[in-house]
């Protein structure tokens, strides 16, 4: 599919309380959290970062999406660009036919996502949306980011008790880059990291 995407990010501190003032905002669930796995592909050379474009691989939940989105339009405020995005059900057949292309995997970034929308009132036109609001649990901090028209990314932030002080238009990868400098850390995959493996519980035998 084929669109224009418009969004910011604001950081969160308290993730209870932003589902709560979401939900009493209206804002209804359409996906359930669920861990979000990304894998961006790029050139030797980086082209595609040079331009501030990216090729996407992720998997979410039970689906598979390969996006690419474009470079974004020149606006402090807000991250305005086409995205073009399919679902797709053989993901390493995919990414083997991009990596023929030149296509190499660069940075792999993981979150926890649930995704909101408010219902359409009744007698509103056919057709007619709002935006969409998703909250990411990342390992470098929480966000809310909100995608759709200007308007309404103003609108919702300030009932969220947000101005455009607090948005950003920093990709995750820059903003994990980011926390790598403050913590003086040498940067890789932005990942949660793995849980140790449970050891199985000892049976205890029957007394005889």
């Amino acid at each position: 599919m084929r669109h224009r995407e418009t969004e910011v990010k604001i950081r969160v501190t308290n993730v209870p309380a932003t589902r709560k003032q979401l939900r009493s905002l209206g804002f209804r669930p359409i996906h359930p959290r669920s861990l979000e796995d990304n894998l961006l592909l790029d050139t030797p050379d980086r082209a595609l970062r040079q331009v501030r474009s990216i090729l996407r691989v992720r998997r979410y939940g039970s689906r598979w999406l390969l996006t690419y989105k474009g470079t974004p339009d020149p606006d402090q405020n807000y991250k305005s660009r086409v995205e073009l995005e399919t679902e797709i059900k053989e993901p390493r057949a995919i990414q083997s036919i991009l990596e023929v292309l030149g296509f190499h995997p660069v940075f792999r970034y993981q979150k926890y996502r649930m995704q909101y929308r408010q219902p359409v009132p009744e007698g509103r036109k056919s057709g007619v949306r709002g935006g969409e609001v998703s909250l990411d649990e990342t390992p470098v901090g929480n966000f809310l980011e909100l995608e759709g028209s200007r308007a309404w990314i103003d609108r919702v932030a300030r009932q969220l008790g947000y101005s455009r002080s607090d948005y950003t238009t920093a990709s995750y990868g820059a903003l994990y880059l980011d926390d790598c400098r403050k913590r003086g850390v040498i940067p890789g995959d932005m990942v949660f990291p793995e849980r140790a493996p449970r050891h199985p519980r000892r049976v205890r035998k029957p007394q005889k």
